[in-house]
């Protein structure tokens, strides 16, 4: 599976929109989806001009669902171990 394959795959067809940024049915994360795909080839300018796009997500559950990309919390990488001690 190509998450940036031009052309949405069959199984999006589907999808549901999410509205946090996990699975609506069972509350997964994204990194536990099975299946993705990046709407890259439609943004949508926001009011500030950034781009946002449809980020689609085929859940372990069954549920396949979509959010945009804007809507993804940041990582929280200050409670990470630190790989490169120096």
């Amino acid at each position: 599976m190509d998450a940036f394959a031009p052309l949405a795959p069959e199984w999006t067809n589907k999808a549901i929109h999410a509205y946090k940024f996990c699975c609506p049915s069972c509350s997964s994360s994204s990194l536990e989806a099975e299946k993705v795909w990046l709407n890259r080839r439609s943004p949508v300018l926001t009011e500030d001009r950034r781009r946002k796009w449809q980020e689609f997500y085929s859940c372990n559950c069954g549920c396949v669902w979509w959010a945009w990309s804007s809507d993804r919390r940041p990582k929280d990488l200050s409670n990470q171990p630190d790989h490169n001690p120096t």
